[in-house]
């Protein structure tokens, strides 16, 4: 089961996040104005999330599980971002593990904070508010590793804001990609980045007043 979550978050999250929307405005019967609407918070918040994850990433520059592991990785074409030519943890009470590779394939970008939990909160939050109820009931469409290369044929439904947030973190601990606290601070930047959106760029929409006839 953890293995197969863990790749189910290695679909395009950008198609993942759009076809669940437009699974939602279907299933819901959304005007065009309300799904044109949660079109852009979708959009503008992930965007404005990405900005701020590869900020981080690239202010901290924090090593890859696959450097932390098997520092042998470096000379094979593993994580050459945020560390020096001889990485080393400066503990000698942790041990290094030869030859050691994740479930999935790591990615040529920083560690922390870890993007996958900062745009999966986004949703979750974007979703949660344009309901106005944290029990959002959101289904996913996520590779199916039994099928082709690139598929979204499984699908997963969530019940609530928390439930997606607590996957994600899981997943790509369990992929071998992210730390646990990356996640984690992958949530919290994600939640925070959509409320301050929302606030800001998405305020509620007054009525237009009815025009009195003389």
């Amino acid at each position: 089961m953890s293995t197969n979550i863990a790749k189910f978050w290695t679909a395009n999250v950008v198609l993942q996040y759009n076809e669940a929307l437009r699974d939602f405005a279907t299933s819901r019967a959304l005007s065009l104005r309300k799904t044109a609407r949660l079109l852009a918070m979708v959009n503008i918040v992930a965007a404005d999330g990405g900005v701020a994850t590869l900020s981080a990433k690239y202010h901290y520059r924090f090593w890859r599980p696959v450097t932390a592991i098997d520092p042998t990785s470096l000379k094979s074409g593993g994580d050459l971002y945020g560390v020096g030519p001889d990485p080393n943890d400066g503990n000698t009470a942790t041990l290094e593990q030869s030859g050691w590779r994740p479930l999935l394939v790591t990615p040529n970008h920083p560690e922390y904070p870890a993007a996958h939990g900062v745009v999966s909160s986004e949703m979750a939050e974007v979703f949660g508010t344009f309901l106005g109820s944290k029990q959002i009931n959101l289904t996913i469409h996520g590779f199916d590793p039994s099928g082709p290369p690139g598929n979204l044929n499984a699908t997963q439904t969530f019940a609530t804001t928390s439930d997606l947030r607590t996957q994600i973190v899981n997943a790509r601990v369990w992929g071998g990609v992210h730390y646990r606290f990356s996640g984690e601070a992958g949530v919290t930047l994600g939640q925070a980045v959509a409320k301050y959106d929302l606030r800001h760029a998405f305020t509620a929409v007054a009525k237009p007043a009815k025009r009195r006839h003389k």
